[in-house]
């Protein structure tokens, strides 16, 4: 049986946290390591606790959900994922939070079904929720000059392949399927689209995408 994965909950409500714990702990595969209530605690926490998953809440005291999410992503040796915690309002600050190292979003009035489902998904390293795509869409600013094939020039043609497939929200099985390779090599092929391009997530593969017009609104 492989290792449960590790959660920490940064959230400034007591009740929604104490929600979500109960969720958490109702599975088999997961395991709550920490909370905080604020975006310094969850820094320190996350550093402490080496959790795979942050659960992390846009709106916090003393430091935000966004600059919190930066310090934590940017950590070498750390690299948790991070699910954002938003609500409808916060469309802005979710985008900012995706460019600076966060994997997905979950508004607090989600199912619990689609919250476990995405901290598997993304601790998995499989695509963010569809919902994404969309809301890139409506706050992403396009470069002007650069030529689009410039932005993956450091790519191998088949990586372009994987890459584009990617950032139109296909899942790892559903890349696999469409360029006839296994799973395995999909993943190998997003750690290196990762790497050649300086990003951090499956996210952010997305707005790099729709950023430098790869992709068409």
């Amino acid at each position: 049986m492989s290792a449960p994965i590790r959660v920490v909950i940064a959230d400034d409500q007591e009740l929604f946290v104490y929600g979500m714990r109960m969720l958490i702990e109702s599975q088999d595969d997961l395991e709550l390591v920490g909370t905080s209530t604020d975006g310094e605690q969850a820094v320190r926490v996350v550093a402490e606790t080496r959790p795979d998953v942050v659960l992390m809440d846009i709106r916090m005291p003393v430091l935000n959900g966004i600059d919190a999410t930066r310090l934590i992503t940017r950590e070498e040796g750390l690299a948790p994922r991070v699910v954002v915690l938003t609500t409808f309002q916060q469309e802005e600050a979710v985008f900012q939070s995706m460019k600076h190292g966060a994997s997905a979003f979950v508004t607090k009035d989600a199912t619990p079904e689609l919250l476990l489902e995405t901290i598997r998904s993304v601790h998995a390293g499989d695509a963010p929720p569809p919902a994404l795509a969309e809301l890139v869409k409506r706050h992403v600013a396009p470069a002007e000059a650069a030529a689009p094939e410039d932005a993956v020039a450091a790519l191998t043609p088949r990586e372009r392949e994987i890459f584009l497939l990617a950032a139109k929200g296909l899942r790892n099985s559903e890349i696999a399927a469409a360029a006839f390779v296994s799973e395995a090599t999909v993943k190998t092929h997003i750690r290196s689209i990762l790497a050649k391009l300086g990003l951090e997530t499956r996210a952010q593969i997305v707005v790099h995408a729709y950023e430098n017009r790869l992709l068409s609104f």
